[in-house]
């Protein structure tokens, strides 16, 4: 991605973060892939676990990490090469297929057995708290002021990483905020529409794009903005209305989005649209709303905009004619507000009972220091230019040879980078359109001021009763639940563990104000 830097930090977190800054936290069984890993050479000096002097020579160590990719990054390739050569370390890789990764983290972890670095998709599950209350893992956060990279990570995203106020891993870094609105530019254009600046604005292009015949075959048969069952707007319009992204403080106590007026709001904007028809209307049961508008039967999608260029590309196979663009926000009561996530995609986590010593620890975050360096960054994003890729008449070619894919893993290479902030975007318009779009999210951005904390309600059972939740909205929506029926649903969430998820969420945010 091109460099990004958000201006505007979120209303609801900046509290936590300057307290973090403040206090010196911030700074202060699946089957595996064949492991692949040079040889350690006679040149390689370890330490021991009674050493303390720094180490000279290449360090080895070794990662666990998911694969997406039915072939492991060769060792032999020049990508691993110059790796191991710019990170000063012999490296050896276990990939793991990314179904059965879940698993095989949770054994490994249990065992004790593990390597020198570790992939955690996500740090707050159960076991991955404890082991690091136990004390399992190298706490982070005081070394990252001494590393030139590691020093600028944001904020925002290495606290919403932390457990009980410490931050234990390096974040792999993704856009703050990368929602909005895929439309058909060239439904916009046949009915002489603008892209939607408003909520209302966008109402009127749904409504237009359901009655007037964008698509000129004579037919009502488009549908306005496509749904699905995991709601992919959903949550970005309710920050549009003006509410939280998914939990807020609201006079020093935790509180999900669910009781937030913007959250009914947005209930009743949806249900117009299902009772207009607009939506449609087999969401409940749609698993991917993309593939609907990828066959050209929908106007609108509400999701990351990293899918506008292939969702043209896909609707052009339907439709030759079909063009997308896409728009960021819209307009709500309160202003421009975007939904943000917790600006990264897992953690590396270096454990103590394979790395024993300070030395050996300086190493490895050296090694992830160097890798975020901008030739580091587009090698393992993008691959090398003349092997893994070529730029022909300014347009980006990723090679066909299957030797110079498996160099850097089909892909999987991306998966060893933390900071993505110098990486060269090839691609046409949209990606670039969506680059412009990230950066104008990051400064309006609304994150979750609970990313950091941990309810051990929430992680054993979070997921169980938000179908409480996420059921009642399905209903509201087509009509067969009521507004003091959706009400009913929020106050049995409150007493089957709601109440005490508040309660955890409220004590961890208070304790770390004081």
């Amino acid at each position: 991605m091109m460099k990004r830097k958000s201006k505007v930090w979120l209303k609801s977190t900046a509290v936590i973060s300057s307290l973090a800054i403040a206090t010196g936290v911030l700074v202060g069984c699946g089957g595996t892939k064949e492991e692949s890993g040079a040889e350690q050479s006679p040149t390689v000096k370890e330490t021991t676990a009674a050493s303390e002097k720094p180490i000279q020579g290449p360090y080895k160590m070794s990662i666990m990490l998911p694969s997406y990719n039915p072939e492991s990054m060769s060792t032999d390739g020049e990508i691993f090469k110059r790796l191991q050569e710019k990170t000063n370390t012999v490296l050896k890789m276990t990939w793991v297929p990314s179904s059965t990764y879940g698993d095989k983290l949770s054994a490994t972890v249990a065992s004790g057995e593990l390597p020198s670095v570790i992939t955690v998709l996500n740090q707050k599950l159960p076991y991955i708290v404890n082991s690091v209350r136990s004390g399992m893992f190298w706490e982070l956060g005081p070394y990252l002021k001494d590393y030139p990279n590691l020093s600028r990570m944001n904020p925002i995203a290495t606290d919403a990483i932390s457990i009980d106020g410490k931050v234990y891993g390096i974040y792999r870094a993704r856009d703050l905020a990368k929602d909005g609105i895929i439309l058909r530019k060239d439904w916009l254009d046949q009915l002489n529409l603008k892209e939607p600046k408003t909520i209302d604005e966008f109402y009127n292009v749904l409504k237009a794009f359901v009655n007037d015949d964008p698509d000129q075959n004579g037919k009502k048969d488009t549908i306005g903005l496509v749904e699905q069952q995991a709601a992919a707007g959903w949550r970005s319009m309710v920050v549009w209305y003006g509410g939280p992204a998914d939990w807020e403080i609201k006079d020093g106590k935790a509180s999900p989005a669910h009781l937030s007026p913007a959250y009914m709001e947005t209930l009743k904007f949806y249900k117009k649209l299902y009772d207009e028809k607009l939506i449609n209307l087999d969401f409940a049961v749609v698993k991917d709303g993309r593939q609907v508008f990828n066959k050209g039967m929908s106007g609108a999608w509400i999701a990351n905009m990293n899918d506008g260029q292939g969702m043209e590309e896909s609707a052009k196979k339907v439709v030759p004619t079909a063009a997308v663009t896409m728009t960021n926000v819209l307009e709500g009561p309160s202003g421009l507000h975007s939904a943000g996530g917790s600006g990264s995609y897992g953690t590396f986590m270096i454990p103590k009972t394979s790395v024993k010593t300070e030395p050996e620890l300086k190493a490895i975050l050296n090694y992830f220091d160097k890798v975020s360096d901008e030739d580091m960054q587009n090698m393992l994003n993008n691959g090398l230019e003349g092997r893994q890729y070529t730029i022909e008449n300014g347009e980006y070619k990723k090679t066909t040879d299957s030797k110079m894919l498996v160099e850097y893993g089909m892909g999987d290479s991306s998966q060893l980078v933390v900071l993505r902030d110098k990486v060269k975007a090839f691609g046409g318009p949209l990606v670039h359109l969506r680059d412009e779009l990230y950066n104008k999210n990051a400064e309006i951005v609304v994150s979750n001021p609970l990313n950091a904390f941990i309810s051990n309600t929430y992680s054993e059972r979070g997921s169980e009763i938000d179908k409480i939740i996420e059921d009642a909205r399905v209903k509201f929506i087509m009509g067969t639940l009521d507004e003091s029926g959706f009400n009913a649903a929020v106050e049995k969430w409150k007493q089957d563990g709601g109440n005490q998820i508040i309660e955890e969420y409220t004590k961890a945010y208070n304790e770390a104000k004081k």
